[in-house]
């Protein structure tokens, strides 16, 4: 089975946070279709910047919702997301300098943060917020 599939399977129980995990599946699967078709690095770059901006305005929404409805792991849930900013801006930035190919291989990390943090973190957040009513 794909990421792909397997992301939009997964579900967090919170509409808005599954309508945004599948759009950044999307922009995964669109990066990943850039690069093994082997795309201009400038297209590549372009698609690794909309994902970092739109993952920022993502961790954004989520850790609104998590200091409205008082959520208890918000500030270890911020960190999570803080770490993962920063790395893949510093991907962007290495890749925008010319020093970081990016390959198929490479988008590994890509789609095991997402993955991981979807089915782990926010699954944890979707599962008390349902609760929490």
């Amino acid at each position: 089975m794909s990421l792909k599939s397997d992301m939009n399977n997964a579900s967090v129980g919170v509409r808005i946070l599954d309508c945004d995990h599948r759009e950044m599946s999307d922009a995964l699967t669109q990066l990943r279709a850039a690069v093994t078709a082997e795309r201009d690095r400038s297209l590549t770059g372009t698609l690794l910047r909309k994902l970092g901006h739109f993952t920022q305005l993502h961790f954004a929404l989520e850790e609104g919702m998590m200091g409205a409805t008082k959520y208890p792991e918000t500030v270890v849930h911020r960190r999570t997301h803080q770490q993962l900013i920063r790395q893949l801006n510093a991907l962007a930035a290495r890749h925008t300098r010319g020093g970081l190919a990016l390959s198929p291989e490479s988008l590994s990390f890509l789609d095991a943060w997402h993955a991981d943090h979807v089915q782990q973190d926010d699954l944890h957040y979707g599962l008390w917020l349902n609760q929490a009513g």
